[in-house]
């Protein structure tokens, strides 16, 4: 369903262009806060889905705390959508167990570890639009005097993924030290197309509780538009804040938009494929076939289907023996979304795939969307 009307979002691209026309080099009133209040239009999710799931969400995430004894919530907030979401459950789930008389606190951070500018600005804005405390950590220092990044040859073909791992977990280390010194928990931020994929750091991404594993991307940002989680974060493409490739983008690692990855994925699970069984599953004429079909259905080309599938089985080994972690929310049908594997979420995604979205963004402007995550407007207007 449309959550806003296509004229109001007409109305907010027509405010940004303005503002993209008019911004001077040094405007000192310019920031990502002009973006905060912005609408946008929801993808495969609808009013009803949001909210049950964050009401179930909130409550289950103050019982966990309460029934543990545990006094707040740890999180590093990245600039992304993931941490945004958490980071929003986590305060209305702490401002419920303040009207049980329960007290508690949060230690919000946003972790420098070689971080691009514009992550720090998403965080700042998050922090300005929904009033909490955000904590900036200073890992630089560390980082670069790490032995292990020493150790790393160079021109190694992995040596930007050791690099980023390294990063991912310093922060975590981080983290979980601010959870031993408060009592507090910290809260797993990785949702399930990442999952699918792989697309995570063992020991580095990974929290006490998950709130949004069993949700994909794109009812992840879905979600934060029913929050009103800033525009200047949902319109920024997920990266991982690690510069393994130029834009830290994830789409450049996983070749695809996640909203593709997630009906690629479905559309395979619902035909008895295991992501985390065998590569030969891929040598089988049923699988065959149904790539050949599936790229069709959504305009790409087979071998960028068959990269998906093939990513997802090499990451098996991250998935097969579980990741001790609480689940508080495992069942999709207790919040109402789709099943993985039916024809109801292939339905809702197919359609997500060839409905032209309405951005704020001009079409003329395409680059926008493309373009590196980090200055989204620079990206439009070289000259800046």
């Amino acid at each position: 369903m449309r959550l806003f009307s296509s004229g109001q979002c007409e109305k907010d691209g027509q405010r940004i262009r303005r503002l993209l026309r008019k911004w001077p080099r040094k405007n000192p009133h310019f920031s990502l806060i002009n973006l905060a209040n912005l609408t946008r239009v929801m993808k495969v999710l609808n009013k009803s889905n949001c909210k049950k799931f964050l009401d179930l969400a909130v409550k289950r995430t103050a019982k966990y705390i309460k029934d543990n004894r545990l006094a707040g919530i740890s999180l590093g907030i990245s600039g992304g959508i993931d941490s945004a979401i958490i980071a929003v459950i986590g305060l209305k789930a702490l401002e419920k167990l303040k009207e049980e008389n329960y007290q508690t606190g949060y230690d919000y951070m946003f972790l420098d570890c070689d971080s691009d500018p514009y992550d720090y600005q998403g965080a700042k804005v998050l922090s300005e639009k929904f009033n909490f405390k955000l904590r900036y950590v200073d890992l630089n220092k560390w980082y670069r005097a790490s032995p292990l990044l020493k150790s790393i040859p160079k021109n190694h073909p992995r040596e930007k993924i050791s690099q980023g791992n390294i990063k991912s977990r310093l922060r975590m280390i981080t983290i979980y030290n601010s959870t031993s010194i408060n009592n507090y928990i910290c809260l797993d931020s990785g949702d399930l197309s990442e999952k699918w994929m792989g697309f995570w750091t063992r020991y580095g991404d990974e929290g006490d509780a998950k709130l949004i594993a069993h949700i994909t991307k794109t009812e992840v940002y879905d979600i934060g538009e029913f929050l009103g989680i800033p525009l200047s974060i949902l319109e920024s493409k997920p990266a991982d804040g690690l510069k393994v490739t130029e834009g830290s983008l994830a789409e450049h690692q996983l070749g695809l938009d996640y909203l593709y990855i997630d009906y690629i994925m479905n559309r395979f699970i619902g035909e008895s494929f295991d992501y985390n069984g065998s590569l030969d599953q891929l040598k089988l004429q049923k699988y065959k076939s149904l790539i050949s079909k599936v790229a069709k259905e959504i305009n790409q080309s087979s071998l960028k289907i068959k990269d998906i599938l093939t990513r997802s089985l090499k990451t098996a080994y991250k998935r097969k023996y579980g990741d001790n972690v609480y689940h508080l929310l495992s069942y999709r049908r207790e919040f109402g979304f789709p099943e993985v594997g039916t024809e109801e979420f292939n339905q809702k995604y197919l359609k997500a795939i060839w409905t032209d979205p309405v951005t704020p963004f001009p079409p003329a402007d395409a680059r926008c969307r493309t373009a590196r995550r980090r200055e989204p407007f620079q990206a439009c207007h070289p000259s800046l």
